[in-house]
C-alpha cells in the first residue's frame, strides 16, 4: 500500500471513530412533559439528532422492547423531532455510580438462573431485587448480567419494609407468578376481576406480568352464601397451562359407566327460546317503507303471508328444527325424550311467568334461554334445583363463575384468543407482524392479544431472537411492505373483526402476494361473512381462520342430517339447524350414557357431530363448564379449504 492510500485510510478511520464518539456523547435527558393515556402515565420525549433507541431506554430506565411496543412507527427508524411516548418510571431513589461492596454484594447471573431462584438464594424478595436493580422492572434476567444485592443491614431494612407493607395489606393474597401464567389465568384462579389485580399492583399498569414476580391478589369478601356442594371430585390445579385450567384427578373419577341409569325411563328436557309466537300469529303488519312526493312516510296496513316467519324468530325456529332432527335420531337408538318447548319472547317477565305456571323442577336438562336477562332468571332456578342448563349462543363466561350447573357451548372470546395466541407462537422462527388500525379505542384489546402471544413465546428459550413487529395500518402498502421480508415466510396476524379495516388489509396483502411476498395470514371466523372481500383473495394470501363451528359437507353425519332435513322440511338446513342438532344429540346421549352427573365424564366423551368438536373444561373450582373446541380453516392455493381440529392446543386433560 502506498503512502497516499495509507494516510487516506487513516483519516477515514479517525473520522469514523470521532463520529461514533460524537454519537455516543449525545446526552439524553428525561422530558418534563407527561401525559396520561387511559389509566397509564407516559413521558413525551422528542428525539434529537444522534440519539438512539438504546440511549433513550437507558435515560428513562425502560427497555427498548417496551418503547418499541408503545411506538410501532419506530419500526422505520428514529427521526429527529419524532415524539415518543415512554411509560413513566420514577427515577430510582438510590443509585451508585460504582460498586459499593460495603453495602451490596454483586452477583453475575448464570445461565438458567431466575429472579425467583436468586431471591431464594439470598433470602430476599424478588421485589427487593427489582428495587435495587430498576432495569429488572422492564427486562427479564439475562445470563452474564450483574445485579446488586443488599446485604446485612440494607437487606434487613428492605425485608422489614416488605413485612411492614404486608402487615398493612393483609387483605391481599401474595402469588408468585409461574411460567406461562397470565392476568386472565390469575383472575380465573382467584375469581377476581383483572382490573382489581392491576389496581392492587401499580407496576402492572406500566409493565407485563413477569415470571418469578410477586403479585398481590385482593381477597374475596365473604358473601355469607354457600355454593351448592357438587358430587364431582375436587379438581386439581394444572399449573403448566395458560390460562390456569383444572383437571379432575383421574384416580377419583367415577367409572363413567352408568348406561343403565335411564334404561326404561324418559329424559325430560325443557327448551326455552324466543319464538315470538304472538308476532307470528298477527294477521296484519304496518308497512312504512314508502314515501310520498313531500318525503313523508306513508303507512299502510298489510295482510301477512301465513307462511312468513317473524324475522327475529327465524334463526330460533331453525335451531328448534335441528333439535327435532336430533330427537328423531335418538328415538332410533331407543332413547326416549319428553321435550317441553316454551316461548320466552325475549322478555324476562315472560320467563318468570313460565317458571310460576309450570312445574319444571323435575327436568333433567334445560336448553336456553338466549338473552342474558332471561338466562339469569332461568340459571338461578337451575342452580336451586341442581339441573344442568345449556347456554347455546352466549360468548360471555360470566354465568360460569356463578353457577356450577351451566354448560357454555360457544367458546368465550378469551378462550378463542388464548388458543389463537398459542398456535401463532409456533411460528416464532418466522417474521411475525401484528397488524392493527392504531385506533386508541381498540388498543386495550391489541395489548391483551400481545400479552397472550408474548406469554407463549416466553416458553421458548430463544425468545430474544424472536422477530415481532407491529404495524399500525393506515390504508397504505408502504408500512406493510417495510415490515415484510422477501425470501422468507411472513406471519401476518390481524386480530380484528371490523369489516372495513379487514377488507383494506386483505386487499393490500393480496397485492403484495402478487408481488412475490411469501405470507401466511391469521384472522377471526367472522371474516367468512364479509361481503366486500373477493373470496379468491383468501386463497392468495394463505389465510387461516380460527372458528368454533364449521360444516364440512363431505362428512357422513352432515350428509345424513341434510337428507333427513330435506325429506322433513323440503328445504336446505342452515348452520342454526346444525347447531341445534349438535347440542341436543351430544348432551342427551351423554345424559343417557352417564346419568345426571354426566359432566364428570365429558373429558372422555367424543362423538362425531355436524359442525362442532366439543371440548369442555372447568375454568376454576366450582364453576360451570365451557367448550373450548376450535377448528383451523386453512385456505390453500389450490382453492380448497382444510379443516383441522385444534386438539393438541387444548388443556392437557382435554386431549384424548
Amino acid at each position: 500500500m502506498n503512502r497516499h492510500k495509507f494516510w487516506t485510510w487513516l483519516v477515514f478511520i479517525l473520522l469514523m471513530v470521532a463520529f461514533k464518539g460524537y454519537a455516543q456523547q449525545v446526552e439524553v435527558e428525561r422530558s418534563d412533559e407527561k401525559v396520561i393515556i387511559g389509566d397509564q402515565k407516559y413521558y413525551v420525549h422528542q428525539v434529537k439528532k444522534g440519539q438512539t433507541l438504546y440511549s433513550i431506554s437507558q435515560a428513562y430506565g425502560v427497555s427498548q422492547k417496551v418503547i418499541a411496543r408503545e411506538n410501532p412507527d419506530i419500526l422505520l427508524g428514529l427521526r429527529p423531532g419524532q415524539a415518543l411516548k415512554i411509560p413513566y418510571r420514577p427515577e430510582p431513589a438510590e443509585e451508585t455510580s460504582s460498586h459499593d461492596t460495603s453495602r451490596y454484594r454483586y452477583h453475575r447471573v448464570k445461565k438458567g438462573q431466575t429472579l425467583y431462584s436468586l431471591a431464594q438464594k439470598y433470602h430476599v424478595s424478588a421485589e427487593v431485587l427489582r428495587r435495587y436493580n430498576p432495569v429488572l422492572y422492564d427486562q427479564e434476567l439475562k445470563a452474564r448480567q450483574t445485579i446488586k444485592i443488599p446485604k446485612d443491614t440494607a437487606r434487613r431494612k428492605a425485608v422489614d419494609k416488605d413485612k411492614q407493607q404486608r402487615a398493612k395489606t393483609s387483605r391481599f393474597i401474595y402469588h408468585r407468578v409461574q411460567k406461562g401464567e397470565t392476568l386472565y389465568a390469575l383472575s380465573q384462579r382467584y375469581q377476581v376481576d383483572i382490573r382489581q389485580i392491576i389496581r392492587a399492583n401499580e407496576k402492572l399498569k406500566k409493565e407485563d406480568l413477569q415470571v418469578g414476580s410477586e403479585v398481590r391478589i385482593p381477597r374475596k369478601k365473604a358473601s355469607g352464601r354457600q355454593s351448592p356442594v357438587m358430587d364431582s371430585p375436587r379438581p386439581e390445579e394444572l399449573r403448566d397451562t395458560v390460562p390456569t385450567y383444572y383437571r379432575t384427578v383421574r384416580k377419583h373419577l367415577p367409572d363413567c359407566d352408568s348406561s343403565g341409569y335411564y334404561k326404561g325411563r324418559t329424559i325430560r328436557v325443557g327448551l326455552f327460546l324466543p319464538f315470538y309466537l304472538e308476532k307470528n300469529q298477527q294477521q296484519f303488519y304496518v308497512d312504512s317503507t314508502r314515501f310520498d312526493a313531500r318525503g313523508q312516510a306513508v303507512t299502510q296496513k298489510v295482510k301477512r303471508n301465513p307462511n312468513d316467519i317473524y324475522p327475529a324468530s327465524e334463526h330460533f325456529v331453525e335451531f328448534y328444527e335441528g333439535v327435532l332432527m336430533a330427537l328423531d335420531s335418538l328415538s332410533g337408538k331407543g332413547i326416549r325424550v319428553d321435550l317441553q318447548v316454551f316461548d320466552t319472547a325475549g322478555d324476562s317477565s315472560q320467563t318468570r311467568a313460565i317458571l310460576n305456571q309450570h312445574n319444571l323442577s323435575s327436568l333433567d336438562l334445560m336448553v336456553g334461554p338466549v338473552y342474558k336477562s332471561n338466562f339469569r332468571v332461568m340459571a338461578r332456578f337451575a342452580r336451586r334445583h341442581q339441573i344442568h342448563i345449556i347456554s347455546p349462543f352466549s360468548k360471555s363466561p360470566r354465568w360460569l363463575q356463578q353457577n356450577p350447573y351451566v354448560l357454555q357451548v360457544y367458546p368465550s372470546r378469551d378462550a378463542q384468543l388464548d388458543q389463537f395466541a398459542a398456535y401463532i407462537s409456533n411460528f416464532s422462527d418466522r417474521n411475525m407482524i401484528l397488524v392493527h388500525s392504531g385506533d386508541s379505542l381498540f388498543y386495550p384489546q391489541i395489548r391483551k392479544f400481545k400479552d397472550r402471544i408474548f406469554s407463549y413465546l416466553s416458553h421458548d428459550t430463544t425468545f430474544a431472537d424472536v422477530r415481532f413487529k407491529e404495524v399500525a395500518f393506515k390504508d397504505s402498502l408502504f408500512y406493510l411492505k417495510q415490515a415484510m421480508n422477501r425470501g422468507e415466510e411472513n406471519i401476518m396476524i390481524v386480530p380484528s373483526e371490523e369489516e372495513a379495516f379487514v377488507t383494506d388489509v386483505v386487499n393490500n396483502l393480496n397485492t403484495l402476494s402478487k408481488q412475490g411476498y411469501d405470507m401466511r395470514v391469521f384472522g377471526y371466523s367472522n371474516w367468512q361473512d364479509f361481503v366486500n372481500i373477493e373470496m379468491e383473495y383468501f386463497y392468495n394470501i394463505n389465510l387461516t381462520l380460527f372458528t368454533p363451528f364449521h360444516v364440512d359437507y363431505r362428512r357422513p353425519p352432515v350428509q345424513r342430517v341434510i337428507r333427513k332435513y330435506r325429506q322433513t322440511f323440503y328445504s336446505e338446513p342452515s348452520r342454526y339447524v346444525f347447531h341445534g342438532f349438535d347440542i341436543s344429540y351430544y348432551f342427551l346421549t351423554a345424559l343417557h350414557r352417564y346419568g345426571r352427573h354426566f359432566e364428570d365424564c365429558l373429558y372422555r366423551y367424543d362423538i362425531p357431530l355436524c359442525h362442532s368438536d366439543y371440548r369442555f373444561y372447568r375454568p376454576y373450582r366450582a364453576s360451570g363448564m365451557e367448550n373450548v373446541g376450535l377448528y383451523l380453516l386453512k385456505y390453500r392455493d389450490d382453492l380448497t379449504i382444510d379443516r383441522v381440529t385444534m386438539n393438541r392446543y387444548m388443556p392437557r386433560w382435554v386431549n384424548r
